[in-house]
């Protein structure tokens, strides 16, 4: 396809300010009274919240157990990770790993981990922490629609702004509450009632002990700032994002200062990925800058208080992120926004559909029979039984499956057809690569898997599809769209599933996004995009036999839910 003209930099005063695939960059000057009155309940209840109470005579801390400390970065990609440490680039985290001069003699670097699909953050996260995919734990992206409630889910909005949802996590447990598996940390505690467990600032704490945040007033304060750099059209800095992650290695670092030492202790640093995103040097340098500059010294602080209370002596220290990076060009030809032009959307509209507001709530009286959601390179497209709501102005009952030659059939030929031929919205010619539908199942029922739409309301298995026409970019593409797809909870990937030309194009030019503009995105099959970092280490091990164990819990699929069974098998270690 011929190169799309580019066009100008976004105008930033008739657009939306970006939206970050981690859902705090919402926490802008528009801040609603709603969410202002969360900050309040966060700073009430300080930098550390205790989850649980024990019993005064209980044990502090479940002895007999190696200690674990994982570290979670946001939006850092397998080689560029292991480049920086094999450099000494990053000598506090080398360090922490029980390195020096880029050798690491106790710790094992896999070559093999693959993010989950979609390749965002509140996916994969979800997966990594409970164990299973999407389509059993239900967190099938940052947003998505769960169609037997009529409601809007998105613990990470990309096609709307609102700031509820992201201040929900923290203050009621948000995204713990969607989500359909227990976490590793539940898992933990039934194995070992008496486990003390520390989450720093991660969206997923149930049963942990004590939830550690920054301070709200620095999220607020940075992302003030921040918005209003780009409402001027002025070159973005990190100065917010890196006093998120500052704030909250600082707040775990006090958290330590005395007091017994947690079993697991889980810090999550967001800013990498959210720099990425808004960049101008792209996502590759901005990442490594950033992990240089303010992620590694940070930890040299964490490094610092660790040693001093003796708490590395046998400790595992486990490294991993959620995803990697695809640059994109910033502009409204190459992002199919809701908010821009609105492409997918009138799309919709000319197929003959009624679509859903983009806002997190609607009336229940608003009378959509289609939904749109946007995660980067994938959309997700849901639609109603139109039988249940034919006249304009009648609620369509979401909780009954669409019809497939009916309802799927029409809204999935609209997207291929436009795809090949522009009929109906010019702009969207030519930016997907794939149409991915399949015949609905009611919403208690295991999911189908998704198959390739070629036409006419003709499908193809997606792996005869790939086998026929090669996308060497994408890795392991059939079995990770089952994990998003096939389940008891698959259905929340929607009825039609849209992929962008992103990950299988080398050139940012020819790279289309579901999103308002950015400088990166994610969320493909893409080797850039799922092959994700993981380093294990421990003082008291060689790294041979670290690897040993870590090839033997990641088996011959080696996703991103064996974190969970991988932190399972470390604690259990003697």
């Amino acid at each position: 396809m011929a190169k799309r003209d580019q066009g100008h930099p976004m105008n930033t005063r008739s657009r939306a300010a970006p939206r970050f695939a981690f859902a705090l960059a919402t926490l802008g000057a528009g801040a609603a009274c709603g969410a202002a009155m969360k900050v309040t309940d966060l700073v009430t209840g300080g930098e550390a919240r205790e989850q649980r109470k024990r019993a005064d005579d209980a044990p502090r801390t479940s002895a007999g157990h190696p200690p674990i400390l994982f570290i979670a970065l946001d939006g850092v990609d397998r080689h560029l990770l292991y480049e920086l440490l094999r450099k000494n680039e990053l000598p506090a985290l080398e360090a922490l790993l029980g390195g020096s001069e880029g050798r690491f003699p106790h710790a094992c670097f896999d070559e093999t981990l693959l993010s989950t699909l979609p390749s965002s953050t509140m996916a994969a996260w979800t997966t990594a922490m409970t164990g299973v995919p999407p389509a059993t734990h239900g967190v099938t992206g940052n947003e998505f629609f769960i169609r037997e409630e009529r409601r809007l889910a998105a613990p990470a909005p990309v096609s709307f702004d609102d700031s509820k949802t992201t201040l929900s996590i923290y203050t009621d447990g948000y995204l713990d509450a969607l989500k359909k598996a227990p976490s590793v940390y539940d898992r933990m505690r039934e194995r070992e009632p008496d486990i003390l467990i520390w989450v720093a600032m991660h969206q997923i704490f149930s049963g942990a002990d004590k939830l550690i945040v920054t301070k709200p007033t620095i999220l607020v304060q940075a992302f003030e700032h921040f918005f209003e750099q780009v409402a001027a059209g002025a070159r973005v800095t990190r100065d917010g994002f890196k006093k998120l992650d500052e704030q909250v290695v600082s707040a775990v670092v006090t958290e330590l200062e005395h007091g017994d030492l947690p079993d697991v202790l889980a810090i999550y640093l967001p800013g990498t990925d959210l720099y990425a995103h808004v960049a101008d040097e792209g996502p590759d340098e901005a990442r490594k800058s950033y992990l240089k500059e303010i992620v590694d010294p940070a930890l040299a602080k964490l490094l610092a208080r660790l040693r001093d209370r003796h708490a590395l002596d046998d400790r595992y220290i486990i490294v991993t992120a959620d995803h990697g990076h695809t640059e994109v060009v910033r502009d409204d030809a190459h992002a199919l926004s809701a908010q821009g032009p609105a492409y997918p959307p009138a799309l919709m509209k000319k197929a003959g559909y009624r679509v859903r507001p983009f806002s997190l709530d609607v009336s229940e009286k608003d009378d959509f029979d289609s939904v749109l959601v946007e995660g980067g390179a994938m959309a997700y497209v849901y639609v109603a039984d139109r039988s249940t709501c034919a006249a304009t102005g009648t609620p369509c009952d979401w909780a009954r499956p669409p019809r497939f030659e009916e309802d799927v059939v029409p809204m999935a030929e609209a997207f291929y057809k436009n795809n090949e031929d522009g009929s109906s919205v010019p702009e969207m010619k030519g930016t997907l690569d794939l149409v991915l539908t399949r015949h609905p199942k009611p919403v208690p029922e295991v999911d189908l898997p998704f198959e390739v739409y070629v036409g006419s309301g003709k499908t193809v298995p997606l792996e005869v599809y790939l086998s026929e026409h090669p996308h060497p970019t994408y890795i392991d593409a059939a079995a990770r769209f089952r994990d998003l797809a096939v389940g008891p909870r698959g259905e929340r990937a929607g009825d039609i599933l849209l992929l962008a030309h992103n990950g299988d194009r080398k050139d940012p030019a020819d790279r289309f996004y579901f999103a308002s503009p950015y400088r990166s995105w994610h969320g493909s099959p893409s080797r850039q995009d799922s092959e994700i970092p993981l380093i294990v280490g421990n003082p008291r091990r060689t790294s041979e036999s670290i690897h040993t164990d870590v090839t033997r819990v990641l088996g011959g699929r080696p996703y991103q839910q064996k974190i969970t069974d991988l932190l399972l098998d470390l604690r259990s270690s003697h």
